[in-house]
């Protein structure tokens, strides 16, 4: 678990799913524990599910305006072992 200068305590995945040679699936889970009434209702409002829809969407505009790919990691990554 993390925090993110905050002090409410989140904690989340974010994977990668090659579905073919141009297109992959980015998907995130976020756990998180709103503590205090402007966070829990906040959270009734679905203002975390907007910033997060929002961050991946100008996460993909980012990426997908780039145009070459960059220097990153190539093929397989493999999962460690228990």
């Amino acid at each position: 678990m993390s925090t993110v200068n905050v002090t409410v305590p989140i904690a989340g995945v974010v994977t990668f799913h090659r579905l073919d040679d141009t297109t992959t699936r980015v998907t995130a889970r976020m756990e998180i524990a709103p503590d205090g009434l402007a966070e829990k209702a906040g959270d009734r409002l679905g203002a975390l599910n907007r910033r997060v829809k929002g961050d991946l969407q100008r996460f993909k505009k980012f990426i997908e305006g780039r145009g070459v790919q960059t220097g990153g990691r190539r093929g397989k990554v493999d999962r460690p072992g228990p």
